[in-house]
């Protein structure tokens, strides 16, 4: 019984530094607007890219409301990565990433992409590299999606790639495969 103590605070642990690192990066790259609008894909949407039955039409939310609405949106995509990518779960700044491409995509999308499908095979360098290749919305190019694939990219790989470091078989400093 210690052990699954043990491991249930660990797995907390993880979950809160994944979501420590996931929110602010959704806040940096989703817009934000206090009052309902429809989003590049004609969405009804509030604050930070929030959709639902539950966004009401010339209502002003606060700025606490609209925390709360990204928190309560950035939980339900880290469930449905866990759901399709269950070992992230181990892998903060990986699933964090994921959190923030999902947000984004919707968690349905994330299940199809080859981002979800090389970490489920266990290459996490490739999966945080297919990151890149979403920089698309309605078929157009969009240099703010590319800013924002570059930075889930950036905290993806942070713990991938380390610098200066020596591999001892083969002598050579830098990422290992």
């Amino acid at each position: 019984m210690r052990n699954v103590v043990i491991g249930a605070g660990a797995g907390a642990s993880l979950m809160a530094i994944a979501m420590s690192v996931a929110v602010p990066q959704i806040q940096q790259f989703e817009g934000y607007s206090s009052t309902a609008y429809k989003d590049i894909k004609g969405i009804l949407s509030v604050c930070r890219g929030h959709t639902g039955p539950d966004v009401v039409v010339n209502k002003v939310y606060t700025d606490a409301e609209c925390t709360t609405l990204t928190e309560q949106d950035a939980n339900k995509a880290a469930t449905g990565v866990l759901k399709v990518s269950p070992q992230l779960k181990y892998h903060p700044l990986q699933l964090a990433a994921a959190i923030s491409f999902s947000y984004n995509v919707g968690v349905g999308a994330y299940a199809d992409s080859s981002v979800a499908r090389n970490f489920n095979a266990g290459n996490f360098q490739a999966g945080c590299s297919a990151l890149l290749k979403y920089t698309y919305s309605g078929g157009k190019y969009s240099q703010g999606l590319a800013n924002r694939r570059k930075a889930e990219y950036d905290i993806c790989m942070s713990t991938l790639t380390p610098k200066g470091l020596t591999n001892v078989a083969t002598g050579t400093t830098g990422p290992t495969k």
